[in-house]
């Protein structure tokens, strides 16, 4: 749920990078990226919902 063209393309960047962790065996890092980038998403989905009219 991206509001803008800049958090596409960096939802879009942090999951590529997500994706090579899990393909090289980094689960762990890679499960950090995930929570991190599941919350970045919830905090930008609370604040289009909330803040911005």
């Amino acid at each position: 749920m991206a509001g803008s063209k800049i958090t596409a393309i960096f939802f879009l960047i942090l999951y590529a990078v997500l994706l090579y962790l899990v393909f090289t065996m980094q689960n762990m890092l890679a499960m950090y990226l995930m929570a991190i980038g599941m919350f970045l998403e919830a905090c930008e989905g609370f604040y289009h919902n909330f803040f911005k009219h």
